[in-house]
């Protein structure tokens, strides 16, 4: 207790990130990893408490935790002058690839991002909106929807992650192929020629979605005849031959480039990388660097916006006013004979907020983890105001669920309303993250969201799947209240259900 100024929270055999309490189902004697989300009606005492506590009675440590955007624009703000850093140990899915600029601390992560931030420039965000474009045309011809008036989509996340179709599965394909296409100068086409092997973004679609499973089964398991394990493994060797491959085939691309030209150093971030590949000094990565920011990105490149992305087509779903005002937009800002570019995105932010509202109400990056490295004042105000020391050792989780469900800052925060995020500054949005450390791909995810939105939306209405009398209420409560990690990412676990019906103006 005395490790936790003796503050009140939670109680529990096991500690939330533990592997023993994150394994184990929310209950009332264990918090569970998500816990959070569960109890978000509830949490931190009914909003009373900016930051409490966690103990475990057998196993992991004391923790501190807020759900305060207070307390976590000071902590992130200056994280760099009170020296927080990310736990190493928490980072271990991710530095099974190699270092990188998401899991790096102090210099090295500097290092890192020197190497990484110039590739995000307007060019960059141009040419998502293009690829965007192309890739959506793509999937309509790819998945046959040229002549169709209505679709019925049963899984909305299948739509955004290629870009297409059932919506799990389509979100992340197309959020892939516009990370591998802009990012990476990867084309992936939406339809993959059949070669009787795993191809690169299946490869990346089972890697991403068995992180933790590969993190605590030994090795050993996977000589086994078993033959989910088997495929597992199979998955992660292709992978790591796929990025392998691409590092040398962009390592001998450069080795050709007159060495009085700089476009490595202004090109796409896989270019910049593997150009920085056995440099010197603060602009140079090994091998396992290289290969680390390639997974990092890439994965935090299409797996967070996929989830946003068929969370926001549910919502749009239910609630049609809302679906309504961004097509009127749409419509007004955009004339249907030429595609959305990069400078209508002034004219769409009704359109944009319905993303950004989902990214609030399900944040990807559901907690932040920082250890405390020398002893740090922060200011509470609830339930009293005073200063609040965290000892050097102490472990702050910035509970990003809790952040974005506190009434204090969002009235009726289970509410899905856009119009919060009316004239709103990019500078203020902080579901991407607070300070030096926040998103560094934010741009890019809100350009790609915005452009895939705009074409799917100006072309079809979309409605949700309701099971025999149920209403929208309880398509919302029973669907959308269901939420957790879905690979390495926070966003709705249940099935999300869709119907799509082509508007009159498009039939072809």
């Amino acid at each position: 207790l005395q490790s936790v100024d003796y503050l009140p929270g939670l109680r529990s055999p096991f500690s939330p990130l533990n592997l023993c309490g994150a394994a184990l189902p929310t209950r009332w004697w264990n918090p569970g990893l998500c816990w959070s989300w569960e109890w978000r009606k509830t949490a931190y005492f009914n909003q009373t408490c900016d930051v409490i506590s966690s103990i475990p009675f057998f196993l992991g440590r004391p923790l501190f935790y807020t759900g305060s955007l207070n307390v976590t624009e000071q902590l992130l703000k200056a994280e760099g002058k009170s020296r927080l850093i990310k736990p190493p140990e928490l980072n271990r899915a991710l530095l099974m690839w190699g270092e990188g600029v998401i899991s790096a601390n102090g210099e090295t992560w500097k290092r890192h991002r020197r190497i990484v931030a110039p590739a995000f420039t307007s060019k960059t965000y141009s040419l998502v909106w293009q690829e965007t474009a192309a890739t959506y045309k793509e999937m309509v011809a790819g998945e046959g929807w040229e002549s169709c008036r209505e679709i019925t989509i049963t899984d909305s996340s299948r739509l955004t992650q290629k870009a297409g179709l059932y919506l799990r599965y389509h979100g992340h394909i197309m959020a892939l192929i516009i990370i591998s296409r802009c990012g990476f100068g990867l084309h992936m086409p939406w339809v993959e020629a059949g070669t009787g092997e795993l191809s690169f973004g299946d490869a990346l679609t089972v890697v991403s979605q068995t992180h933790i499973a590969r993190l605590i089964t030994p090795r050993w398991a996977y000589k086994l005849p078993i033959k989910k394990l088997r495929d597992i493994d199979h998955a992660w060797s292709m992978l790591a031959t796929y990025m392998e491959n691409f590092v040398q085939l962009k390592k001998d691309e450069l080795s050709q480039v007159d060495q009085k030209d700089d476009t490595h150093q202004r090109g796409d971030i896989f270019t910049r990388l593997v150009a920085a590949h056995d440099g010197d000094g603060k602009y140079g990565l090994d091998k396992d660097e290289v290969i680390g920011n390639t997974f990092t990105l890439m994965f935090a490149g299409h797996e967070t916006t996929a989830n946003v992305l068929a969370a926001t087509l549910g919502y749009l779903g239910i609630h049609q006013e809302e679906q309504h005002k961004a097509y009127e937009e749409i419509q007004s800002a955009i004339s249907s004979d030429r595609n959305p570019t990069m400078e209508d995105a002034v004219n769409l932010p009704h359109t944009l907020a319905c993303f950004l509202e989902t990214l609030r109400l399900f944040p990807a990056g559901f907690a932040i983890m920082r250890d405390v490295t020398e002893d740090t004042l922060i200011q509470v105000s609830h339930p009293a105001e005073r200063t609040m020391v965290l000892r050097k050792g102490s472990r702050m989780v910035i509970d990003m669920i809790g952040v974005h469900h506190d009434p204090k800052v969002f009235p009726e925060p289970r509410t899905y309303r856009p119009s919060r995020w009316y004239g709103v500054s990019e500078h203020d949005i902080p579901m991407f993250g607070i300070g030096p450390r926040a998103c560094i791909g934010q741009k890019f995810a809100r350009a790609e969201a915005l452009c895939f939105l705009v074409l799917l939306l100006r072309d079809w209405k979309v409605d949700v799947v309701l099971e025999e009398g149920e209403s929208r209420d309880r398509y919302e409560e029973r669907v959308m209240g269901k939420a957790g990690l879905t690979g390495m990412a926070f966003g709705v676990t249940e099935t999300i259900s869709l119907k799509l019906e082509r508007r009159l103006q498009t039939v072809l």
